[in-house]
């Protein structure tokens, strides 16, 4: 009984002493911020306990002059703390917090760093050993800068890359996709290594971007410290300037709308040379029925060169602005520009001329009323139409005034004016040219003037004196010969006959 009593106060002292003995514990620390750059400050923190690994129903003793000693010099890092960093006595249950700042130092590396903590209690030979890791980025800083704040519709500039920052190697440089500039040449330019500043010679190609400030969509692509690959976009304001060629255009006659036409145009090159200069005309109502495009060769400073392009022209009468496109070569790089080119498009008018006359037919020697009438056969109205009627050798005007003023005239629509005549008297009968001419402004604002010329029809003279005389005569003749008939028949016989 005594051996049992005895073995059961030892297991009991035992497990008592097992309840009552500190237990050290640290939990996992937190790095704060979780990555720093060089020169930027920071601290490493953790909970250092008085817990037994299981569930304890007793008291257990405290944790007495818990101290904690930071590792050797860590190459990159400095703490900002001295060493060590005394807690003091941690009571059963209980726990402290350790928080150490630390400052990564400028001339530190991207990477990883690690440092240690050493945690020590009295009477302790022992040491609780907490390894830190910090994490070190140090991204480069890269700013673009161009020696052209103005670029034209193609252009090579000179890019400056500078580093600010951690290195950068490989370094790519490509376009946003979605964007309308591109290289030329090439799609992406290769740099290298980028410790401080590095330039490179960008030829630009922006012909699909419209005229003023747009960002020219830059993508560098490189790797960092640590060997990580990292892209970034870069836009870099310019303001695009299109390459123009100073050229101006001039027409040599209107074209007329609805009607297949020859549009003749000179060209006059006020700039500098263009080699392989060409001329498209895009327009979608004054449409090209052959090639649309026109090759002028090489237009040198000051010359000028007239071409043709058969055309139909789909287009309200009037002056209008027609789309064109310029081509040329310049420094082996084709150039492109879209302009307007002011043609005058004159309308479809014609106008018709008929005649009546009072009385009829007209004859030799005799007056007559002529009627006019003018008629517009166009498609458009025509303006301020006056008419006039031309001499000839037919017949005397005997109007104060040739000219006449008809007024406004809609399509279809016709007017008529007068003239008094007198057919000339030893005029031989026959067919006799008339001419009239007509003015009158068109739907585009032109003045036409056209010549109309018809035939008229002259019949001899029915001479009224020599016929009644002759009728005169013959009745005078008939009442002589029936007086003459009468006395005959009755005057009585001679008497010698009886």
């Amino acid at each position: 009984m005594r051996r049992e009593m005895f073995a059961f106060a030892a297991m009991f002292v035992v497990l008592l002493a097992g309840a009552l003995s500190a237990a050290l514990s640290v939990d996992s620390y937190t790095v704060t911020p979780s990555t720093l750059k060089p020169g930027e400050e920071g601290s490493i923190s953790f909970s250092v306990k008085n817990v037994l690994p299981s569930t304890a129903t007793t008291v257990i003793d405290p944790l007495e002059d818990v101290q904690v000693f930071f590792g050797g010099t860590t190459e990159g890092m400095e703490f900002m703390a001295k060493s060590p960093f005394v807690i003091g006595t941690i009571e059963s249950g209980g726990s402290a917090l350790v928080s150490v700042p630390f400052r990564v130092l400028s001339t530190a590396k991207s990477g990883v760093m690690t440092t240690a903590f050493y945690i020590s209690q009295k009477d302790k030979t022992d040491l609780k050993t907490v390894n830190v890791v910090v994490r070190v980025v140090n991204p480069p800083i890269i700013t673009l800068n161009s020696d052209h704040q103005t670029i034209e519709s193609t252009d090579m500039i000179n890019l400056t890359l500078t580093n600010n920052g951690g290195s950068a190697t490989k370094l790519l440089i490509k376009l946003n996709d979605t964007g309308n500039f591109s290289f030329m040449g090439t799609t992406q330019i290769y740099v290298g290594d980028v410790s401080k500043s590095v330039s490179v010679m960008v030829p630009l190609d922006s012909r699909k971007v419209n005229e003023g400030v747009s960002n020219i969509p830059f993508i560098i692509t490189y790797q960092q410290e640590g060997g990580d690959t990292v892209s970034e976009s870069k836009p870099l304001a310019v303001a695009v300037k299109k390459a123009k060629a100073d050229v101006s255009f001039s027409q040599l006659e209107p074209i007329v709308t609805n009607k297949d036409n020859v549009l003749k145009l000179t060209i006059s090159n006020k700039g500098r040379a263009l080699n392989d200069f060409r001329v498209l005309l895009t327009d979608t109502l004054v449409k090209s029925k052959d090639s649309s495009q026109i090759s002028l060769g090489n237009l040198g400073t000051g010359a000028n060169r007239t071409f043709e392009i058969p055309v139909f022209v789909d287009q309200q009468p009037g002056v209008k602005s027609t789309q064109f496109k310029l081509k040329w070569v310049e420094d082996d790089v084709e150039k492109e520009q879209d302009i307007t080119v002011p043609i005058a498009i004159s309308s479809d008018a014609e106008v018709g001329i008929y005649l009546e006359a009072k009385p009829t037919p007209l004859t030799v020697g005799t007056d007559h009323t002529l009627s006019v009438t003018t008629s517009n056969l166009g498609s458009y109205k025509i303006a301020n139409v006056v008419i006039a009627i031309e001499d000839n050798s037919a017949f005397d005007i005997l109007n104060i005034q040739k000219e006449q003023y008809i007024g406004n005239l809609d399509n279809d629509a016709f007017s008529t004016v007068q003239y008094k005549i007198r057919v000339k008297g030893l005029l031989a009968p026959g067919t006799y040219p008339l001419a009239f001419k007509v003015r009158y402004k068109d739907q585009s604002g032109l003045w036409i003037e056209k010549e109309v010329k018809t035939n008229v029809s002259i019949m001899a003279a029915q001479n009224g004196d020599g016929g009644s005389g002759i009728l005169y005569l013959g009745a005078a003749a008939a009442i002589i010969g029936g007086g003459y008939w009468y006395f005959r028949m009755r005057k009585p016989k001679s008497s010698s006959k009886q």
